[in-house]
């Protein structure tokens, strides 16, 4: 992992799926609810390409740097799929939105709350800047910050890697770039981000080879002991 002095940083801003949880572990949990939702109710099959199709048409919005993205995520895969946007909402607000809900504390990945404390005993400030909604998530996980922001809020109107979430939550937090550091698990999408917004940044995946990679939050606990 690349060496980051943690301190020289204010505020530090996390992505959510993937970063503070095991996107893997909430993925078989759901294939498996899902799976026996569809045996037995086998009328709801569809669904799964609901969900296919709106996956694929937030990561082309993502791509194109598209605006309008709380209208554009339902109405693109609706009309791929020949049905009402509010029929793609639904099924969205149900399974990627609120069922997995049940599942996240279980899946945090682990020493995040220990990091969260050191942060903040050490009076930096976190955010947290997701593509999906944020504040259900974060009570679910059981995680305190004290910025949140989500792509399709008015105010950004962009997903990762335009950088508007991550400017508006150092506007709000009262940083400069260089006070500022993200945490994420895309290098193409959160990596780029922070680079477009000037901000360094920290990758959490499975090999540490790479620069601005790590492997898990207790690395990045020994790597800031004594940090004040």
């Amino acid at each position: 992992m690349e060496w980051i002095d943690g301190s020289g940083f204010r505020l530090v801003v996390f992505d959510l799926d993937g970063t503070l949880y095991d996107q893997s572990c909430i993925r078989r949990r759901m294939l498996w609810e899902l799976g026996l939702h569809c045996l037995r109710h086998p009328g709801d099959l569809g669904e799964l390409k609901v969900i296919a199709e709106y996956r694929q048409a937030r990561e082309r919005l993502a791509d194109e740097g598209a605006q309008n993205i709380g209208r554009l995520q339902f109405e693109r895969p609706a009309a791929s799929l020949g049905i009402e946007p509010g029929e793609v909402a639904e099924v969205v607000s149900n399974w990627i939105e609120k069922r997995p809900l049940k599942h996240l504390r279980r899946c945090r990945f682990a020493a995040v709350e220990e990091l969260f404390d050191r942060l903040h005993s050490t009076g930096r400030q976190i955010g947290v800047l997701s593509d999906y909604p944020v504040r259900e998530k974060l009570q679910a996980l059981n995680l305190t910050v004290d910025f949140i922001a989500a792509a399709a809020d008015p105010d950004i109107d962009r997903l990762k890697p335009d950088p508007a979430g991550l400017e508006h939550l150092m506007s709000r937090a009262g940083v400069t770039a260089a006070q500022c550091l993200m945490i994420g698990d895309r290098e193409d999408r959160d990596g780029a981000c922070a680079r477009n917004a000037g901000v360094r940044y920290l990758i959490k995946a499975r090999s540490s080879e790479a620069p601005h990679h790590f492997r898990s939050y207790q690395e990045l606990l020994r790597a800031w002991v004594g940090v004040k």
